[in-house]
């Protein structure tokens, strides 16, 4: 079993990774850890050697070539993929990405900043780290490869991480793959309903029907702006959820929502906000 690990900075891929083989046997394979690996032999940060990377491609494809070969000669070998793009060149792969809420994040990276190598002053400074780390690759990644890895729609299942322990991550994964390599249905994303954004105004009766759309069938439907999901069916699901302290809830995504607008309206705006 291939299982392709991509995700937000600081959703615990790593975590996840030791986990998997601690207690399930996989082997790892990170991509980062080579990276950061050719960053502190250069004496250079984490975000250094990424500005680095953007001029000298050859690092990129080093790591490329590495990780392609040893997917094509341990197939027989169950292993986690570490990696942004494993997606994109691991074939045969369960592929998984994990979100996290910006404030957790901030909080995990600030804490481990000492073995992450990154000299983080604060929670603060750890966030605009982390956001401006994760544009610089997400650029370099457009312009190498011609891929989005931030496109939900590349992968096989979504799941938060914020408020959910190792453990039940690994369930979720496992649970799902077995639906997926039988071919049969099953739900691809569990989010954290703190980590959803309204779209509807909150009035101070917010449990009302008439205040929040109800979706009949109690699940949320949810769009991406950036690396954010806004709520577009369902916020009086997501406001119950976070009353009950629910760590995650199942949502459907919807992708395409300004593409489809044009083509029913028989017009084009000419910029996509949400690609920018």
């Amino acid at each position: 079993m291939f299982i392709s690990l991509s995700g937000q900075l600081g959703s615990g891929k790593s975590t996840l990774c030791n986990y998997l083989k601690e207690h399930k046997g996989f082997e790892i394979f990170s991509t980062g850890a080579i990276h950061r690996k050719l960053a502190k032999e250069r004496n250079l940060s984490t975000l250094e050697f990424n500005e680095v990377s953007k001029g000298d491609r050859s690092i990129d494809l080093l790591i490329d070539d590495e990780m392609k070969r040893y997917s094509r000669e341990n197939g027989a070998v169950d292993t986690v993929f570490d990696s942004r793009l494993a997606w994109h060149f691991v074939e045969r792969s369960f592929k998984v990405f994990l979100l996290v809420s910006p404030k957790v994040a901030a909080e995990r990276v600030f804490c481990n900043r000492i073995l992450e190598e990154e000299n983080y002053s604060s929670k603060e400074d750890a966030l605009k780290g982390l956001i401006k780390r994760r544009e610089i690759e997400t650029k370099r990644f457009k312009e190498f490869y011609g891929v989005d890895c931030d496109d939900y729609a590349n992968y096989d299942l979504i799941a938060d991480t914020s408020y959910l322990t190792t453990e039940k991550i690994a369930d979720i994964i496992f649970e799902a793959y077995e639906y997926f390599i039988r071919n049969r249905p099953y739900t691809k994303c569990f989010v954290s309903p703190k980590n959803l954004y309204p779209t509807k105004k909150i009035t101070e009766n917010h449990t009302d029907a008439h205040t929040f759309d109800a979706n009949p069938s109690g699940a949320v439907r949810v769009f991406k702006v950036k690396n954010s999901l806004f709520i577009s069916e369902g916020h009086k699901s997501a406001a119950a959820a976070i009353a009950k302290g629910e760590a995650v809830i199942p949502a459907e995504i919807i992708f395409g929502i300004v593409k489809s607008w044009e083509e029913s309206n028989g017009f084009s705006f000419g910029y996509d906000p949400f690609e920018d």
